[in-house]
């Protein structure tokens, strides 16, 4: 059987606009890096906020942690039913396996004008990413308003 091909040059072809040919010496262009950058460490303390969150609906993003979290919120408010208490779960990622929930944390300070925290000390074998979810707010599953939170503050070291 035979085939039969047939090649242009390839600079003898015009190119469409989107097509560019990469030159990584060309001016305006940056490296991207996954999250750590190599030849640095991963960030163990994080400031951050919330808005929009209802039970179950988000998580937080995963973080590289060994036996330590703690997990601040400061400003706390339910709208439009108004608040006085969220549930806090921490879960570590277990890839290729269900994660688990290293425990939940009742926060109501933050509703308050104060600062509500919570501590885990634990680690599973088979991860080591850790993140929250936020199961319950006012002691339930469902309800009709969504969690805000003015500063969320996550420390993954407790040596500071």
């Amino acid at each position: 059987m035979a085939v039969a091909a047939t090649s242009a040059r390839a600079d003898s072809a015009p190119t469409g606009e989107d097509a560019h040919t990469f030159n990584p010496n060309e001016a305006g262009l940056i490296r991207l890096y996954g999250d750590p950058e190599p030849g640095t460490m991963q960030a163990m303390n994080f400031t951050s906020y919330m808005k929009g969150w209802k039970p179950g609906s988000k998580e937080s993003s995963h973080r590289a942690d060994n036996d330590y979290t703690e997990i601040q919120f400061t400003g706390c408010s339910v709208n439009p039913t108004g608040g006085s208490s969220v549930t806090v779960r921490l879960r570590q990622a277990i890839p290729f396996s269900q994660d688990k929930s290293m425990g939940d944390k009742t926060f109501t300070a933050c509703f308050n004008g104060g600062t509500s925290k919570g501590e885990w000390s634990a680690h599973y074998d088979g991860g080591d990413n850790r993140y929250f979810t936020i199961p319950k707010i006012n002691g339930s599953t469902s309800i009709e308003g969504s969690l805000d939170v003015a500063k969320v503050y996550v420390d993954t070291s407790k040596a500071d």
